[in-house]
C-alpha cells in the first residue's frame, strides 16, 4: 500500500531537521511506540510498538535503518517489524524537506506491506488503519515542532 502527502510546519527547515534527529522526541509522535533504542546514530534504531488493528493487538519489535540521508533535505528509511502471533510489517518511507520562507514543507511517501494474520484482515481494513496512524503521526510531529521554541 502506497501513501503520500505533505505537511506544512511553521518552523525553519533547520529546526524541523533537528527535531527529526531527536529520536526521543520523534518516538513520542509514533502511535503506540513504547520505546526506542539507538543502535548506531543516524543509521539504525530498534523500536517497540504496540497497537491494535481491528481485533488483533500487535507488539512489534521493529528495526529502522536509514538508507539515504541528504542533510536538511531528504531521509529514506526502511523499517521491518514482527509480532510472532500477528505477523509483520515492512515499510519504506521517504521524507523530503523544502523551505517555504520561515516554514518547512515535508513531503512524504511510504509503502507499507503487511503479512501473516494482519495480511488476512483485508486491504481496505489495513489501509484505513495505516491512514489513521500516518495522520496521527503527522499531527503529533507538527504539534511537537511548532510547540518547541
Amino acid at each position: 500500500m502506497k501513501f503520500q502527502g505533505n505537511l506544512l510546519i511553521g518552523r525553519p527547515v533547520e529546526k524541523v531537521w533537528e527535531f527529526l534527529w531527536n529520536i526521543e522526541k520523534l518516538s513520542r509522535c509514533i502511535p503506540g511506540c513504547e520505546s526506542v533504542k539507538t543502535i548506531k546514530e543516524r543509521e539504525k534504531y530498534e523500536l517497540k510498538v504496540k497497537d491494535s488493528v481491528g481485533p488483533i493487538t500487535v507488539h512489534f519489535d521493529m528495526l529502522a535503518a536509514v538508507k539515504k540521508l541528504e542533510p536538511l533535505r531528504r531521509i529514506e528509511i526502511a523499517m521491518e517489524g514482527k509480532d510472532f502471533k500477528a505477523g509483520g510489517v515492512r515499510q519504506t518511507m521517504t521524507l523530503a524537506l523544502t523551505p517555504k520562507g520561515n516554514d518547512t514543507e515535508i513531503d512524504f511517501e511510504t509503502d507499507v506491506n503487511v503479512f501473516g494474520r494482519l495480511g488476512t484482515l483485508g486491504y481496505s481494513f489495513v489501509k484505513k488503519k495505516a491512514e489513521t496512524v500516518i495522520k496521527e503521526f503527522g499531527e503529533k510531529v507538527k504539534g511537537a515542532i511548532e510547540g518547541n521554541e
